[in-house]
């Protein structure tokens, strides 16, 4: 048995599937959740990553809004 092959995006595909989950939520709110493809998912959570949002943030304190002081 053998792993299937795997067609990797290219950068605009992974955008163009990120951006349209992200158009599906904006204009139907949760009912777009649900119209999301695991591609657009996958696509967007990429995206996020790439941009330095992952599981590290989640233990990084809070912020108060009080970085100015």
């Amino acid at each position: 048995m053998t792993a299937p092959d795997i067609t990797r995006w290219s950068r605009e595909e992974m955008l163009r599937l990120a951006a349209s989950a992200v158009a599906k939520v904006d204009l139907l709110g949760p009912r777009g959740t649900t119209l999301c493809s695991m591609d657009e998912i996958a696509a967007m959570a990429g995206v996020c990553a790439l941009h330095g949002v992952g599981p590290r943030l989640l233990s990084t304190p809070p912020s108060t809004g009080d970085d100015h002081v």
